[in-house]
């Protein structure tokens, strides 16, 4: 059977596909949004079909924020088959933020035809100022904070915000991710180009006409008040300064009357590592001081509260004259040095019991003996030789007992033996 077809009905049959087509496509990228006047800390927008839609379509919606990429959770409401509605609660700054939305092949009523438009919108926010971020007071530096409830456009700041002395205003960084900031128009720091007093009012004074981002503008002018800190000062410093015959272990510390961000000690000929806690900075010495000798310590601290300090003082060490000692470092490798003074005669590694801790502070011998030979200390230390591979066995070793030991290659022990007075001291640390 042979089926004959007019060229009418081929045309009729293309054109009927291209216009099927042609809708499909038209419904399938064409939505249409508009954002409503709401409450602040809302964004409510409605996005219209050209085809009726299945309530399951939302279930293919994505928005997105604009500068990050996160997804936004949302509330919906379907006014009509064709008519969505979305609202978005905004629970930080800046609000009226941008947002992209993506429906992925959502469903409309109507088979075979699907949505898989995308577009932007952003939120309508009446600009506010919403005051300056500080704990009761703010760094007599900068920055001072100022607050707003959306985005100003950074170009006209300068020309609606001044402060009470001339500086410069910029927008705070955020962290969008760990390696990544991004400026927040919201949020803008008045560093002024000299520093404040301190404990004094001041005030920023901010026009009316200050238009934000989103097209609005500031209705009326504000005078924003602030303190600014109290004076950052030394509370406490040890040793004190001025002071001599401090001992060689004695610790070096300030405190202040504010709490640390940040800070540097440095001491001529005494290396260490700074260590803050609080308002309290610590300077770790990597030796003991040297006796005999004047310190000069330098600090520069800067306050959480972004307030800095410059800070010197001397202190004078006891005075050993050319009497001979032991400094003794536990770490890893223990290192042991023979002084005269504050003058190095000798240095060594040296073991100890690995299972008995041998105290902090200053020892003291009480008894030796030459022949094999060991050296007592008080707090039951004994200094003796032991070869790496030899059990430090006291009876077999013709050795007292004692409740920790410092072990030495014969050589070093002899020398230390010869070279050390009787009562000699020994500084752990």
């Amino acid at each position: 059977m042979i089926i004959q077809i007019s060229k009418k009905r081929i045309v009729q049959v293309a054109l009927a596909i291209i216009l099927t087509l042609s809708l499909w496509i038209t419904i399938g990228f064409w939505v249409s949004h508009r954002v409503h006047d709401s409450p602040e800390g809302r964004v409510v927008v409605t996005f219209n079909f050209l085809a009726p839609m299945k309530p399951s379509a939302t279930e293919d919606l994505i928005i997105t924020e604009a500068d990050n990429g996160r997804k936004v959770p949302f509330t919906h409401q379907w006014l009509t088959a064709s008519k969505l509605q979305v609202t978005i609660s905004e629970t930080r700054y800046p609000l009226g933020r941008k947002y992209f939305y993506h429906f992925k092949l959502s469903p409309a009523m109507i088979w075979p035809f699907y949505v898989w438009a995308a577009g932007e919108f952003q939120g309508k926010v009446k600009l506010r100022f919403v005051g300056i971020d500080s704990k009761g007071t703010v760094p007599s530096r900068g920055p001072i904070t100022l607050q707003f409830n959306t985005n100003v456009q950074p170009q006209k700041i300068s020309n609606f915000v001044f402060g009470p002395v001339p500086g410069k205003i910029i927008p705070s960084k955020t962290n969008l991710t760990e390696k990544k900031q991004i400026l927040d128009y919201s949020r803008w720091e008045y560093w002024p180009n000299k520093k404040l007093n301190n404990l004094c009012r001041y005030s920023m004074d901010i026009k009316a006409g200050l238009p934000s981002q989103t097209g609005g503008k500031l209705t009326h002018s504000i005078k924003a008040e602030f303190v600014t800190t109290p004076e950052f000062l030394i509370e406490k410093a040890l040793p004190q300064p001025g002071s001599d015959s401090v001992w060689l272990t004695r610790e070096i510390l300030l405190q202040t009357n504010q709490q640390l961000k940040s800070g540097h000690v440095y001491i001529k000929d005494l290396s260490g590592q700074c260590q803050i806690k609080g308002n309290t900075i610590r300077f770790i010495t990597d030796r003991v001081m040297m006796p005999g000798k004047k310190y000069t310590v330098k600090a520069n601290l800067t306050s959480t509260s972004n307030e800095s300090l410059d800070f010197t003082y001397s202190f004078s060490t006891t005075n050993l004259g050319h009497n001979r000692w032991l400094e003794l470092k536990l770490d890893q490798t223990p290192v042991l040095w023979l002084m005269e003074g504050n003058r190095t005669l000798h240095k060594m590694n040296v073991r100890v019991k690995p299972d008995r801790t041998i105290p902090r502070g200053t020892l003291y011998e009480l008894r030796r003996h030459s022949e094999s030979p060991w050296m007592h200390l008080n707090a039951d230390i004994l200094l003796h030789p032991l070869s790496e591979n030899v059990a430090d066995n006291h009876d077999q070793l013709n050795l007292p007992k004692s409740y920790s030991c410092i072990y030495l290659q014969e050589k070093d022990a002899k020398k230390l033996f010869h070279a050390l007075p009787p009562g000699f001291m020994l500084i752990c640390h």
